[in-house]
């Protein structure tokens, strides 16, 4: 995300797999829906100062959408390698 790439993960619904994608290199804060996909525009500055930093998350509004973008922190207690695949490192030592 911090290299400008937009990075995505699915959520498959009945009737509808839906992807949601986080979109760097906006001018400005946006929300779009097509196609099944929601595309969250975020500035390059918003994403530089979320992901090299503790901030757990940040938030906007673009039209009647509140949208909330949170880091998936590293699971502490998962012997499962794919539990912590495309994580932050946790900021906490133990559970």
């Amino acid at each position: 995300m911090a290299a400008g790439v937009a990075v995505e993960d699915r959520c498959a619904l009945p009737g509808l797999n839906l992807v949601y994608r986080l979109v760097p290199g906006a001018l400005a804060f946006g929300v779009t829906f097509e196609g099944g996909v929601v595309a969250v525009a975020v500035t390059d500055a918003v994403i530089a100062e979320w992901a090299g930093s503790g901030e757990v998350g940040f938030g906007g509004v673009a039209g009647a959408v509140d949208v909330l973008v949170e880091k998936d922190w590293q699971c502490l207690d998962s012997k499962d390698p794919k539990d912590n695949e495309d994580t932050f490192p946790h900021p906490a030592p133990v559970c």
